[in-house]
């Protein structure tokens, strides 16, 4: 039994570790204190069993569904606001790694298998929080009487207000957090760095969409459409059925993720904190299938796909020019990878104060390359669960890089700088654009962005 400052907690023993799963850090996000944001949770009596993972956000089937391992929770509620805790044997003082789920910030939860933080508390002596948010509209609406402007992002702060007020109490070190997350966690992770400070000293941001803040004038159109359809205090149901139909009737316009944190782009504003980031090579080709496409049905499906994303019209001649710099059945796809993710992570970190490591994720799975969300079983040693051994093939071998990647990854949540065996010496970032390439071999290369930025150009 431990005792933190809202009651005493027992967890559920593991091998070298106890995991304290479902733990509220807020009030429930509901009735009055919807759109509103999060209140610390009250101290309970007694001791409290955590033993089992709180419900994930309310959610319909999403952008992974069906195309990677294990997305898919299986209990969600409005009553979400719990994160879980994985502190090794004899945990004292360690660092504490604080993981943000991915999902479009629309699907996904802490509880999936691939994120058991076992593995990662165990083999790297830290200690590893993994954390519920809200999504959708319920977390990210904006611009409404009543309704407090990216809830979510205030769940997360709050969240790492939990840490360091009680993470003492498992053996984590208050003064040494890092903030990991993939896809929609990761961006979370930009924005916190955007618009918090104190409250994590480290941060690794794997595939985040890092130009996609939505401007204030879209958030607005986001919440006119939903709110046409539902009231807020409509049944959370009819709000999920409502995300369905603005984000349908929206896409033109607004691009693939409507629920999205909104205001003042990220750029130039994420401070001095060590950041650790990367995507994969190939991150939209899990989205979007090889095809043999001439180069006017591309750019006539690509300008208005571009152009959502980017909240400006890129126009065809733009667009037609960036078409013939590619070529091949994947050309869709990987001028989306990098027009919409390897580009704008690799400005962001161009302008970042703080110190860089960049990575780019060339492992290629089975049948995608080295798509969005390859990386999630490599991160956590979870390469056994879900299928996702068979997903990303040779699973032997994969190991190998998991195993590396775990080590790096550790090693800057403990000082600062990501080092591992098997691995190269992994330089900082700086007008060389050295980039630390992860597949089946490890090797740094010099500014692997370069080529798209010439292709890109024109669209930029």
């Amino acid at each position: 039994m431990i005792a933190i400052r809202n009651g005493d907690l027992t967890g559920l023993a593991l091998a070298g570790a106890t995991a304290y799963l479902g733990i509220p850090y807020a009030e429930p996000p509901v009735g009055e204190r919807r759109w509103q944001p999060p209140v610390p949770a009250a101290p309970w009596q007694g001791v409290r069993e955590a033993i089992a993972f709180g419900p994930s956000a309310p959610q319909l089937a999403g952008p992974f569904s069906g195309l990677v391992p294990g997305m898919t929770p299986s209990e969600t509620s409005e009553d979400c606001l719990t994160l879980n805790v994985w502190a090794p044997d004899g945990a004292a003082d360690l660092p504490v790694m604080v993981w943000f789920h991915g999902g479009a910030f629309q699907i996904g939860g802490s509880s999936l298998p691939t994120y058991d933080g076992l593995v990662l508390a165990t083999e790297q002596q830290v200690v590893v929080v993994s954390v519920n948010y809200r999504l959708g509209a319920l977390g990210w609406l904006t611009g409404a009487a009543g309704v407090t402007p990216n809830c979510g992002q205030l769940d997360q702060a709050l969240a790492l207000e939990w840490v360091r007020d009680n993470i003492a109490a498992f053996g984590g070190n208050p003064g040494s957090v890092t903030v990991f997350g993939e896809s929609a966690g990761a961006g979370a992770i930009i924005h916190l760095l955007a618009e918090t400070r104190g409250l994590f000293h480290r941060a690794i941001a794997q595939s985040p969409g890092a130009g996609q803040t939505l401007p204030s004038d879209v958030a607005q159109r986001v919440t006119d459409a939903m709110l046409s359809r539902i009231a807020l205090d409509s049944p959370v149901e009819d709000i999920l059925a409502a995300q369905v139909e603005v984000a349908a009737e929206l896409l033109p316009v607004v691009g693939s993720m409507p629920f999205h944190p909104s205001g003042e782009p990220v750029f130039g504003r994420t401070g001095d904190v060590p950041l650790l980031a990367g995507t994969t090579a190939h991150e939209m080709r899990l989205f979007v299938p090889a095809m043999e496409l001439d180069t006017a049905t591309l750019t006539m499906l690509l300008e208005p796909l571009l152009s959502a994303e980017a909240h400006r019209s890129l126009g065809d001649e733009a667009v037609t020019q960036v078409v013939t710099a590619y070529d091949g059945p994947t050309t869709m796809g990987d001028i989306a990878t990098d027009v919409t993710m390897r580009l704008p992570l690799g400005d962001l970190i161009d302008q970042h104060e703080g110190p860089v490591f960049a990575y780019s994720f060339t492992w290629e799975s089975v049948g995608f390359g080295a798509c969005h969300a390859a990386d999630l079983p490599f991160t956590f040693g979870t390469l056994d669960r879900e299928g996702w051994g068979e997903w990303v093939g040779d699973p032997e071998e994969a190991a190998v890089l998991s195993r590396a990647m775990r080590d790096a990854w550790g090693s800057f949540a403990r000082d600062g700088v990501p080092a591992a065996k098997g691995l190269p010496t992994w330089p900082v970032y700086d007008d060389s654009r050295l980039t630390m390439a992860l597949g089946r071999t490890a090797e740094v290369i010099e500014d692997p962005l370069a080529e798209a930025r010439r292709r890109c150009a024109p669209v930029r």
